[in-house]
């Protein structure tokens, strides 16, 4: 007897948080998709999505550890992983910074393990506040409001903890760490969420 071959069902992608501002416009393309998607308040975003902002625009994502992801002016990012135990009280984060701005308020889980990896650094966090900006050719600025990370090189130079009020910069052409970095520019599209008030929604029809 033959039988016909089905393909394999496709799993549902794993939502990893949802929408909680956006300003002017923001798009995600779902891993294995090939048109990105206009989002809106409230919608899910997957772990595997890459998430865009246009200039002067800004999205916030809310995951479901409370951590929040705030994308400033032409930002693009991957949230590459993200795990979270309530049980245990764990949760990890892997994100992909290819360009722009981006803040990191990580959640209120005990037991955290978050990396964000732009084309010069990667940057470890356990519990605190930090913005990276990333330049045109990749260089890395890090500015660290709250709490310590670790930033260490892609050219295997030597990593730096930078704590509080400190910026850093991992330039893209190696050189190691360059220490009191000048301040970056302000984006407003990082700054607290009620202070960015643009909130798109889905039209009614």
């Amino acid at each position: 007897m033959l039988f016909a071959a089905t393909a394999p069902a496709l799993a549902d992608p794993q939502v990893a948080g949802n929408v909680e501002v956006v300003r002017m416009w923001a798009y995600g393309t779902p891993a294995g998709e090939q048109t990105r998607r206009d989002l809106f308040l409230r919608d899910d975003v997957y772990v595997q999505e890459l998430l865009e902002t246009v200039e002067n625009g800004a999205l916030h994502v809310h995951l479901a550890d409370d951590t929040m992801l705030r994308l400033g002016s032409a930002t693009s990012l991957v949230v590459d992983k993200f795990v979270y135990d309530p049980d245990a009280d764990t949760a990890t984060l892997l994100a992909n910074v290819a360009k722009g701005v981006c803040r990191f308020v990580t959640g209120k889980t005990a037991k955290k393990d978050v990396k964000i990896v732009t084309p010069a650094a990667t940057i470890a966090a356990r519990g605190t506040i930090f913005s990276v900006w990333v330049k045109p050719d990749g260089s890395t600025t890090v500015w660290v409001t709250t709490g310590e990370v670790e930033v260490t090189p892609r050219d295997g130079s030597a990593p730096a903890a930078v704590g509080t009020g400190e910026i850093v910069l991992a330039p893209i052409a190696g050189g190691g760490i360059q220490l009191n970095a000048p301040r970056p520019s302000p984006d407003p599209g990082i700054a607290d969420t009620s202070r960015v008030y643009f909130f798109r929604k889905k039209s009614i029809r």
